[in-house]
């Protein structure tokens, strides 16, 4: 516990070597996860007593989806994505997940102690999924699975963990992860599918994926695993389309035409230009824009993985997608950093710098959290901020997810600094991509020996 200040490891830190007895790894990481989880809990104890009520929610930053959802979506009554008319607007595995806890909670009434009921049951599922994401975690980190208390401890996790549905598809995301670096890429493939349902950011990790098997010659196991994950994913659609046809497609049609969040940097600068008076960006300069940036962002990827002196390891080319569509995101929101937690885990596990980050982005969810106390709750400026400063808190947490990709790039150009790779370790988490029988794909292009996949 002291290695991030600088001390030394403890002498019972070397699965294998030592006897830890009761006290295993993966025990005392549960353990610290429950305990995160607890405090969680606590953060959110205001509005569990008081109920979540504007501005009061906001102020007091307690704010959640869950029971907010409850209300405005009509939880109570119509199931999301399967009852005609319902307006439930969140991605379809978090609404079978509300849909069924809704309907757990039918004992408890209609009025506030139902509320209080469905973020208790969901914020219980959370608390088991962060569990077993950091348990997989672990195990996915190979010789490295103290890493994982980056995931069990996370501040950021403690502050939005029950903010809202994403943490199930961070924990789907963390098990293809595993899949695949146990060389089961078709399931992992599967899982990838499901998660995709969960938040959009998996499509970027299959993206990264089929760009390093370009890379090792085994763009064959990419593309059956990108097969698997579709099939999947219509398998998952396929009950919403036959039960109620139009909701799917209306909600992916709610996510092109909604206007840039608050958080996001066209949301910024739309801030900014009401403010100085400025032109500001409508729905479609804004999906523009952010699509311009996408292809940047692909081309960069492409650019690290085909061309980088030495292979990227797997999950640092995972991350770098990851946090660079979080940044260019329309959507985006502060909670959406748990996507990268395990991430960070597996491509970067420096204490130092993703604390740092985890403090810009805690502030930035309590900037926000403030700033719609301002604005929703129009209260004075005692128990809320104005647009500058939120611009500012919102601005701060993106330059430091991309300093952490800036970190990793550097680790994967200058492999010295790279710590997973100091003990001679070459990639964890590379699965099919570290070797395997001769590509078809690759076979058709040239005849000549694949290379080497570590590649430098």
């Amino acid at each position: 516990m002291t290695e991030p200040v600088g001390g030394p490891l403890g002498q019972r830190t070397a699965p294998g070597s030592t006897s830890p007895g009761f006290f295993t790894v993966e025990r005392v990481l549960v353990l610290m996860a429950a305990a995160a989880a607890f405090i969680a809990v606590i953060s959110k104890s205001h509005c569990r007593t008081a109920g979540w009520s504007t501005p009061d929610q906001y102020s007091t930053v307690c704010w959640s989806e869950f029971p907010n959802s409850f209300v405005e979506d009509k939880l109570g009554a119509l199931f999301p994505f399967f009852s005609t008319g319902s307006p439930f607007d969140q991605p379809l595995i978090a609404g079978w997940v509300a849909g069924v806890t809704a309907w757990l909670t039918t004992s408890a009434g209609d009025g506030a102690l139902r509320h209080l009921a469905f973020f208790d049951l969901n914020a219980a599922l959370i608390a088991a999924v962060w569990i077993f994401t950091v348990i997989v975690v672990a195990r996915t980190a190979g010789r490295r699975s103290w890493d994982a208390a980056i995931v069990a401890t996370s501040p950021v996790l403690m502050l939005t963990a029950y903010v809202s549905w994403d943490f199930w598809a961070v924990a789907l995301v963390s098990l293809a992860i595993y899949l695949f670096a146990r060389r089961r890429s078709p399931w992992a493939g599967v899982v990838f599918g499901v998660a995709a349902l969960a938040a959009p950011y998996p499509i970027m990790i299959l993206c990264a994926l089929l760009l390093l098997g370009v890379r090792t010659r085994r763009v064959t196991s990419m593309l059956e695993m990108i097969a698997a994950a579709a099939v999947a994913w219509l398998l998952v659609v396929a009950p919403v389309m036959a039960k109620n046809p139009p909701a799917f497609p209306d909600y992916l049609k709610g996510l092109i035409n909604a206007q840039p969040s608050e958080s996001s940097i066209y949301g910024g600068y739309n801030h900014i230009a009401g403010r100085m008076g400025w032109p500001t960006m409508d729905v479609g300069m804004s999906n523009t824009v952010a699509a311009l940036f996408l292809g940047v962002l692909v081309l960069g990827l492409a650019w690290l993985a085909l061309y980088s002196q030495g292979r990227p390891r797997t999950a640092q080319l995972m991350f770098i997608a990851v946090a660079g569509f979080m940044v260019v995101n329309k959507a985006t929101e502060p909670w959406h950093a748990v996507w990268l937690l395990p991430l960070l885990a597996l491509a970067m596990p420096r204490w130092r710098p993703i604390l740092l980050w985890q403090g810009a982005i805690i502030t930035h969810f309590i900037a926000l959290m403030l700033f719609r106390s301002k604005v929703l709750g129009d209260i004075n400026n005692q128990h809320a901020i104005d647009t500058p400063y939120f611009v500012m808190a919102s601005l701060l947490a993106g330059l430091a997810t991309c300093a952490l990709i800036g970190l990793v790039v550097r680790d994967i150009y200058e492999p010295e600094y790279d710590v997973v790779g100091r003990g001679g370790v070459v990639d964890p988490q590379g699965g099919v991509l570290l070797g395997g029988p001769v590509d078809p794909v690759a076979a058709l292009i040239d005849d000549a020996p694949a290379k080497d996949p570590v590649d430098g």
